[in-house]
């Protein structure tokens, strides 16, 4: 879960250590990305980790419904919001298929932090050799978490504005599953396997042309 922790530390996602009920999920978890855990038994007993986040979509219905203009794209197609322009109406969370989108409710922030066991955490952390990145203070950035706003992942669009786009998730990940490219480059390996038909969008019935692909064994 390296890549919920360092996602709620870079962009000030209210995050605690209790676990969330799964009645609801995903909008009852308030999280910009999140791992579901799947167990299997056929062929033999197994457990996949499933990581969810807002896909990115080009036939945005979030953006068609917003009544602020407070959802917006930008030029590479990432969809972000102005916090300053969103009343929380919570329409745009109604129209996202996939539920990626989510209101933080007021005081959670305060209540997060009353609730983190930061001695546990830390001891954690530093057994896993993240403690640096994870405890270093949240980065100011204008797409970052506000109370009683809806919130959703940016793929930390504010790091591409100060010269360094790798999504915090990303660049934790122990085991490189998650991966960060340029579609419009022929020899990105993100691009390479998009082209070649091992990365897929997930639900392409949909026809929301996300830009977040899934490798699925």
């Amino acid at each position: 879960m390296a890549c919920v922790a360092a996602c709620s530390i870079e962009n000030g996602v209210p995050f605690t250590l209790a676990d969330s009920s799964p009645v609801g999920w995903p909008l009852t978890l308030g999280l910009r990305t999140w791992v579901m855990w799947i167990e299997r038994e056929e062929p033999a007993p197994s457990r996949l980790f499933m990581p969810f986040l807002c896909l990115q979509c080009q036939d945005t219905p979030c953006e068609r419904v917003c009544p602020t203009r407070a959802t917006f794209k930008t030029e590479e197609g990432v969809v972000l919001i102005d916090k300053s322009k969103c009343i929380g109406c919570g329409y745009c969370i109604i129209a996202c298929p996939y539920g990626s989108r989510y209101k933080v409710k007021g005081g959670s922030m305060e209540k997060a932090r009353r609730e983190a066991n930061l001695e546990e955490a830390s001891k954690k952390l530093r057994e896993a050799g993240l403690e640096d990145y994870i405890m270093k203070p949240p980065v100011p950035n204008k797409y970052a978490a506000a109370e009683k706003a809806v919130d959703k992942c940016t793929l930390c669009y504010h790091r591409k504005e100060s010269g360094s786009w790798i999504p915090a998730c990303v660049e934790v990940c122990p085991t490189r599953s998650r991966m960060f490219g340029d579609l419009d480059n022929p020899n990105d390996p993100v691009a390479r396997l998009v082209r070649e038909g091992k990365a897929r969008q997930l639900r392409p019935d949909l026809r929301t042309e996300g830009l977040v692909y899934y490798v699925i064994p």
